[in-house]
């Protein structure tokens, strides 16, 4: 039998505290019972629970011991049980609990403790010592003590290396720019730290379409990171897939298969045109203007396209590599009435045209509402007869881009007095 070094401090408080006539054991006993879980990998810290319950009302001058595997590092706190314990200890791979009680017959009791597998621990099966609780028979005078049961095997195995994303999707357009570089996450399911490389199946006509950079490298739990490239260059339409491996000799699911597909659509270019009513006379009269452009599926509000383009002098501009196939079209502009939003068709070899037409201007209130109103006109005129440099210029109040605000302007603002240009819907 082990030495009962904390019970026995335990029992000289008890009988300190309480009568001895007092103390008195139930039938049954406490009935220890130890939960283990069945697999743990290298530098996983879990808990072990030690269930057992009070077996006479009179409960008292208890103490628990368990032994974990040699090496394992060991935690308890008294805070991390119920009902909370007298005293709580750690000496090397052994831990004890006591308590002085009283406590009724029946009360429930539960023990934790944590334990952290060293990483350098050898695969395989590990046993815990015998267990023990210890508690004082006042009717027999003399200390009893039973055996932990339940679980004593814990399998230790390699830790898992984890990532995100699980797949990943690259989207790309025939003739048009590479897709948009990705990140890989790579870390070990525990801090023990597991060396990793990747390799891929990527293949083209002979070229690997697909690269890691980098190629390798050692992690933990925290995370590594990878970025994933793609040429799409001369890649026709339609899909093409590809594995990256993950080869981590060190980890429980070596040579983890990270799907890979690439998709490639068939592009056209789409042209679209704005007019501007009431803009000065030659020589200021283009009509250059840059709007931000989004393309949305059709009825709905999900984007699939957005950027900004310029006008040329006669309000033209192109959208270049836009997937084939039908949209809703939006425009905005910071000067002009231009939430317009309408549908167009892209075909392969013909493209897609939409003209919006004439753009009503004047909503100059920051950040643009869409309503041409008082609060546009006092900002208007405050800026009155400016230029740049001046205290009060307002490039958004310049219609007629000619560098001053003045009498132009004026007049293409009022002509489209209390219009609101967002009646096909908001971007």
């Amino acid at each position: 039998m082990r030495p009962l070094r904390l019970v026995t401090l335990l029992l000289v408080v008890a009988f300190a505290v309480f009568p001895v006539a007092q103390i008195a054991v139930g039938g049954g006993g406490p009935n220890p019972i130890r939960d283990l879980p069945g697999v743990a990998e290298r530098g996983e810290q879990f808990n072990v629970i030690v269930t057992f319950h009070a077996s006479a009302d009179d409960f008292r001058a208890t103490c628990l011991i368990d032994w974990v595997p040699a090496g394992w590092s060991l935690s308890a706190s008294k805070d991390w049980c119920n009902p909370k314990p007298y005293a709580a200890k750690v000496t090397d791979n052994m831990v004890e609990y006591g308590w002085v009680g009283p406590y009724a017959n029946g009360t429930n009791f539960t023990v934790l403790y944590k334990v952290t597998v060293p990483c350098n621990a050898s695969v395989g099966d590990y046993t815990f010592g015998d267990g023990w609780l210890g508690y004082y028979d006042v009717d027999h005078e003399n200390q009893t003590q039973v055996n932990i049961t339940g679980d004593f095997n814990v399998t230790v195995v390699r830790p898992a290396i984890n990532f995100t994303p699980a797949s990943i999707d690259f989207y790309g357009a025939v003739n048009g720019t590479n897709p948009l570089d990705q990140t890989l996450e790579l870390w070990s399911s525990t801090p023990c730290p597991l060396n990793w490389s990747l390799s891929d199946d990527a293949n083209y006509t002979g070229r690997d379409w697909l690269s890691e950079s980098p190629t390798n490298g050692s992690c933990t739990n925290v995370h590594n990171f990878t970025t994933l490239s793609v040429n799409s260059s001369g890649m026709p339409g339609g899909e093409y897939s590809a594995n990256i491996t993950i080869n981590a000799t060190e980890a429980n699911n070596n040579l983890t298969i990270v799907p890979v597909t690439l998709h490639m659509s068939v592009t056209d270019v789409l042209v679209v045109h704005v007019s501007f009513a009431g803009r000065a006379a030659p020589p200021n009269d283009t009509w250059i203007e840059q709007f931000e452009v989004k393309l949305f599926a059709p009825h709905t509000t999900n984007v699939v396209w957005e950027g900004n383009r310029t006008t040329n002098n006669t309000g033209w501009f192109n959208v270049s590599d836009v997937v084939v196939g039908v949209y809703d079209i939006a425009i905005k502009n910071c000067t002009c009435l231009s939430k317009l939003k309408t549908n167009v068709t892209v075909t392969e070899g013909a493209g897609g045209v939409v003209d919006f037409g004439t753009v009503r201007e004047g909503d100059i209130f920051q950040p643009g509402d869409d309503w041409v109103y008082g609060s546009d006109l006092s900002k208007f005129c405050v800026a009155w007869n400016t230029k740049p440099g001046n205290v009060k210029w307002d490039p958004y109040a310049d219609l007629t881009r000619d560098g001053w605000v003045y009498g132009g302007d004026l007049s293409l603002f009022c002509a489209n007095w209390n219009q609101k240009g967002d009646v096909f819907g908001h971007f």
